[in-house]
């Protein structure tokens, strides 16, 4: 066989057109033609015109892309551990991060606690200074004069009690020994108290003689009331004293 090239076609200097065909003699060897001859017949040519073209053609075409669906699927398989443990390390690196911003939060929280209890401490720590330093400076009928009414069962147990209402009572306070304890009042509030009892009051509804006299007033009238010093006369709507020493004259 032999192939017959135009030179002018090599060099570029024709144009090329999609309607015509071209013509290529080739010369073989005898040894390369039977090579061919046999390679065409096992493809099943019987023309060997026919598998020249055919081979002239694959060898010519754009090669089909290589990657198939199951070497994608592998190359996914295969892939799929590393983005997982990419994933799985950033998050482990996410959860290790909000471990210790929750520590610290913690931390914050503690700190917070014990600086609160310390300023607490302090807080009440001056305020019993503060108290401690008033009681020094107030005298008891001065403290008297402030709270109106002083009940026994109420003072410190390291004060003489004997001794307190003696001088109070050397002070001009009013000092009533009732059953269970003694009671120490201010003067002017007990002249106040009496005066309410015996001449303003026309109730013996609790609510209204709480309203009426106050909580220090009610929790005195309790004690005198409930040692039966005092009692309601229905008839005149009136307080009436039984013990002199209470009563308004």
């Amino acid at each position: 066989m032999r192939l017959f090239l135009n030179s002018a076609f090599l060099s570029g200097g024709w144009v090329l057109s999609e309607k015509r065909t071209y013509r290529i003699t080739i010369e073989l060897d005898p040894d390369t033609y039977r090579k061919l001859v046999d390679k065409a017949l096992s493809e099943g040519y019987s023309i060997i015109a026919d598998y020249v073209i055919h081979v002239i053609k694959n060898s010519l075409a754009v090669p089909a892309p290589s990657t198939t669906q199951a070497s994608l699927d592998d190359f996914y398989t295969r892939l799929k551990p590393r983005i997982e443990r990419m994933i799985q390390d950033q998050l482990n690196e996410f959860m290790k991060l909000i471990s210790d911003i929750r520590s610290k939060v913690a931390d914050l929280y503690d700190k917070y606690d014990q600086l609160s209890q310390m300023i607490k401490s302090i807080a009440e720590k001056e305020n019993l200074l503060k108290q401690q330093s008033e009681v020094k400076r107030k005298t008891g009928i001065e403290r008297l004069r402030e709270e109106k009414v002083l009940f026994e069962s109420s003072l410190p147990a390291k004060i003489n009690r004997e001794k307190f209402f003696a001088y109070l009572e050397r002070e001009g306070a009013v000092i009533l020994k009732l059953a269970k304890e003694r009671v120490a009042v201010d003067r002017e509030f007990w002249n106040y108290f009496k005066n309410k009892i015996f001449e303003e009051l026309s109730t013996d509804d609790e609510e209204e003689l709480k309203n009426i006299l106050g909580s220090k007033g009610y929790e005195l009238f309790k004690r005198i009331r409930d040692d039966l010093l005092i009692f309601f006369d229905k008839k005149k709507m009136k307080w009436v004293a039984v013990d002199k020493n209470i009563s308004l004259k």
